[in-house]
């Protein structure tokens, strides 16, 4: 037991049925222990929500919303919730507990995910999402960081706080009437704060898949007010260096996830997980089957500094770009095939002149 872990007062207390053991890790909306399930005989996770926010009726809400809708769902794709409830003076909630890693920090240290790995952890991300949106759930904050990689592989999608029911007449909450959510993966129209329906969970999800394949973020900003006018403004860059050798289908599924108008968007996961197959069984005609580790063997910081993609990333956003590549009716032509710039003529060079004479 470390020092801090020590003095942790959590450290020993019991939370129903479940004693804290040891603190697993720190978020925006609270600490997460690892604990000890006496009568499931179990290891578990306690999530706890800071003593700061319990005064905050809105927080308090969202805290137990997040219990109340991840507890309908049952699925093996899909975190469960066990318990609920107040102790101590804090709010608490048990989890199942997932020995393992979440997609984020395998992204941090392999640089970026095969196109098979890539796109089965998407596979497993939308079948959870495809249970929660039977259960009229929205999830709202699919990314890397909220899928979990147990140690046996199995895929499981977390951190429902920001989940919304589409079955509720309550307004989403916000913090301070701010757009709630992580920029890099908001769809427009939640930016936009215009209605919003399954389909930004399927956004989300084609952002983290193209994060996934990339290793990079698509968009950038100083602020996250930038980032977001940019997740509105900026088409989604598809660097040559990976995109061009692999089948066109995995760019179009992509592409079919991420349109900015919701409405020319997949409509539901049915769909995704149509486009997901057709990229898999085209990389598997492609022998581009492989799930191992990218950069396994290499450090993370090494391995981006040989990797060309963050440089073409940003030299796609500054090529200028067509509107029609963002435009899923342009799948039946093939990818890569537009024409390539003509080079300039390059000037005659000068005659050298003579010895004098």
């Amino acid at each position: 037991m470390t020092q801090a872990q020590h003095t942790d007062p959590i450290i020993g207390q019991n939370f129903g049925n479940v004693q804290a053991k040891s603190l697993l890790g720190r978020g925006g909306m609270g600490a997460v222990y690892l604990g000890y399930h006496a009568g499931l005989d179990m290891k578990v996770a306690i999530k706890l929500l800071p003593d700061l926010f319990v005064g905050r009726a809105e927080l308090v809400e969202r805290f137990l919303r997040e219990a109340r809708l991840s507890g309908k769902l049952q699925h093996p794709n899909i975190v469960r919730t066990l318990d609920v409830g107040q102790s101590h003076g804090v709010y608490y909630l048990i989890m199942e507990y997932v020995e393992g890693v979440d997609a984020q920090r395998l992204l941090d240290r392999e640089g970026r995910f095969t196109p098979m790995r890539a796109l089965n952890i998407a596979g497993f991300v939308a079948r959870a999402l495809d249970e929660a949106h039977k259960q009229t759930i929205l999830h709202r904050d699919i990314k890397p960081a909220n899928i979990l990689i147990a140690r046996d592989g199995k895929v499981k999608v977390t951190d429902f706080g920001l989940a919304r029911s589409l079955g509720s007449t309550a307004t989403a909450l916000t913090l301070s009437n701010q757009v709630v959510g992580t920029p890099n993966y908001m769809a427009p129209e939640q930016i936009k704060s215009n209605e919003v329906d399954y389909r930004v969970d399927i956004y989300a999800l084609g952002v983290t898949l193209w994060q996934f394949l990339t290793g990079q973020l698509p968009f950038d900003g100083p602020t996250p007010m930038a980032v977001l006018l940019n997740v509105v403004n900026d088409p989604l860059p598809f660097p040559d260096a990976i995109f061009n050798p692999l089948p066109r289908e995995v760019k179009e599924a992509i592409v079919a996830m991420t349109v900015k108008d919701p409405r020319r968007r997949l409509p539901n996961i049915s769909s995704v997980l149509s486009v997901l197959k057709k990229a898999r069984d085209a990389l598997r005609t492609a022998g581009l089957d492989s799930t191992a580790p990218v950069n396994a063997a290499a450090p993370a910081e090494t391995a981006r500094s040989q990797d060309p993609v963050k440089s073409a990333i940003a030299a796609s956003r500054q090529a200028p770009q067509s509107q029609q590549m963002d435009d899923p009716k342009n799948f039946t032509r093939p990818l890569g095939m537009q024409a390539p710039a003509q080079p300039q003529a390059k000037p005659a060079p000068k005659p050298t002149p003579g010895p004098k004479r």
